[in-house]
């Protein structure tokens, strides 16, 4: 990395933490869920979605979501400030996207996020980042929404962050970004692997790793969809703060030797307001969820 660069990111890091340290005395800056009816919000316009507000000992991210039989349930990293470690939970929403019920569904002794779900061979699984732990490890559901056995695990001794999965011409894709050493950020490079099936072990890196090296649009926020025949793939623009704003990349060369993708639409914090990030953009055709950092004053001791 040339020395400007190094410079220049470490600056970047720097002036976070300061912020950070700073607006912590009179300020919680809290994760926290938005979600809109698809059909509504195909612009994603912010005064479409409701927010979802967890309570004050705790933030909720990285929501996924899949609607079954009248009700829509939103899988989330739940983090407890006390304890200082992630775990999955699970949002159940009514057909308005009203709350009804919080339930943790996964947990370890080490810090899970990013709950990305798949279906394999009508079967549904989750892949929660476990970078904490150095593995990628898959679980398959055995009683929706609360029961999750372990199956497999795809990758160990790698610090690897938001495995996002997708098939496509016969292949099974692997994208997430890889932090190689502890000097390096799991911000900026993207790597991309493939296999035959979901569940193996056997994921061969694209020969043009890092496919994408750029803190403003590298690291995954979804999962990869369709839209007006194209290949979208959420990323994160991290340059202004972590998990500042969502990028939407349309993807236009996707092989064993190839990969290419171009900047399509961006989704940014509406100036003015409480919002001071977004990071993780899915939907199911039926809801769209978001996640957002919203600041409030802290309440007076």
């Amino acid at each position: 990395m040339p020395l400007f660069d190094k410079i220049s990111s470490f600056s970047r890091r720097l002036f976070r933490r300061l912020d950070k340290s700073i607006s912590a005395w009179f300020f919680l800056d809290q994760w926290v869920i938005l979600t809109a009816k698809a059909s509504e919000s195909d612009a994603l316009a912010w005064s479409g979605f409701r927010p979802l507000i967890p309570p004050p000992d705790r933030y909720w991210s990285d929501p996924f979501v899949i609607s079954r039989d009248g009700l829509h349930y939103v899988f989330i990293e739940e983090k407890i400030y006390q304890t200082k470690r992630g775990r999955i939970a699970c949002l159940m929403l009514d057909a308005d996207g009203r709350f009804l019920s919080n339930q943790p569904v996964l947990e370890r002794p080490y810090h899970l996020s990013y709950p990305f779900l798949f279906e394999y061979e009508r079967q549904l699984y989750m892949l929660p980042e476990s970078a904490e732990n150095r593995s990628l490890d898959v679980y398959r559901c055995v009683h929706f929404p609360t029961r999750w056995e372990f199956a497999q695990t795809l990758m160990k001794d790698i610090y690897l962050v938001d495995a996002t999965l997708f098939p496509y011409n016969g292949k099974w894709w692997l994208f997430a970004n890889v932090k190689e050493d502890q000097k390096r950020s799991s911000l900026d490079r993207l790597f991309l692997y493939y296999a035959d099936t979901p569940l193996t072990s056997d994921w061969k890196p694209h020969p043009a790793n890092p496919v994408v090296d750029d803190i403003r649009r590298a690291r995954p926020a979804g999962a990869i969809f369709l839209r007006d025949g194209h290949l979208i793939r959420p990323s994160q623009d991290s340059l202004r703060r972590y998990g500042y704003a969502l990028n939407f990349n349309r993807i236009i060369k996707l092989s064993p030797t190839e990969y290419e993708e171009v900047l399509e639409s961006r989704l940014e914090p509406p100036a003015g307001t409480q919002v001071l990030a977004t990071h993780t953009f899915n939907s199911d055709g039926q809801l769209i969820v978001l996640d957002a950092v919203i600041r409030r004053r802290k309440k007076p001791r």
